[in-house]
């Protein structure tokens, strides 16, 4: 019983496989690539939106943003955030 089940769970793992490989090859898969900047002032209660609202600003615009502070004496922030392809 036991060497049956077990036949039966590794077919159906392997269709689980094979279905998923079918689905990616007709699609494209979207490139991010990911780009630090420095920018003046702390990350704020909105780390995320004040990095983008930086980035939006000198024309490149990120979806996602991770801020961290570089120099807190001097208050600057370091800005890492996903794009789309375009500035990379």
């Amino acid at each position: 019983m036991k060497s049956s089940t077990l036949f039966m769970v590794s077919c159906i793992l392997n269709h689980v496989k094979e279905v998923k490989s079918v689905e990616n090859k007709g699609k494209k898969v979207r490139k991010v690539c990911t780009k630090a900047q420095i920018f003046k002032e702390n990350c704020g209660m909105d780390g995320n939106k004040t990095c983008i609202k930086g980035f939006n600003k000198i024309k490149e615009y990120p979806f996602h943003c991770d801020c961290e502070l570089h120099v807190p004496t001097e208050s600057r922030r370091e800005c890492i955030c996903k794009f789309p392809t375009t500035p990379c």
